[in-house]
């Protein structure tokens, strides 16, 4: 159960800014941050990038695909719009190497995500808001 607090943030509508989903255990807005400009998403946050993403380079969507590939993943999904954000199934070799080879590659810091430890709903939500490597790239 959620205490005052938690209810003062919510709108009177109880209603996320975010997603537009509504009831009472629709997520908070994150308005309690002194700053959200450039606040990361995270899996306790509502995605406003998962209608339309940013695309990701096609040179570095190459080299993603050919990394997961050699260390045996299953499949590995971009989360924007930060670059280095990712979402793997399969567990890699070594996720410190993968790690370390995506940064070399990517000219930047990453996070690493494995799908199995998160929990159903989580794994679900960041599977729709999430964009998959291994796939043909479209037409």
């Amino acid at each position: 159960m959620h205490g005052p607090t938690v209810g003062a943030l919510r709108t009177a509508a109880c209603r996320c800014s975010l997603c537009a989903a509504e009831g009472p255990d629709a997520p908070i807005a994150r308005a309690m941050l002194t700053s959200i400009r450039g606040a990361s998403e995270d899996a306790n946050v509502c995605s406003p990038f998962a209608v339309s993403p940013p695309a990701l380079p096609s040179e570095a969507r190459l080299t993603i695909r050919r990394l997961a590939r050699s260390h045996g993943l299953d499949a590995i999904r971009w989360w924007p719009p930060n670059q280095g954000d990712f979402l793997v199934e399969g567990l890699p070799l070594s996720v410190r190497q993968l790690s370390r080879e995506l940064e070399r590659a990517l000219g930047c810091k990453v996070a690493i995500y494995l799908a199995e430890c998160l929990a159903s709903d989580t794994r679900e939500r960041l599977l729709r808001e999430t964009v998959d490597l291994l796939s043909v790239d479209p037409a």
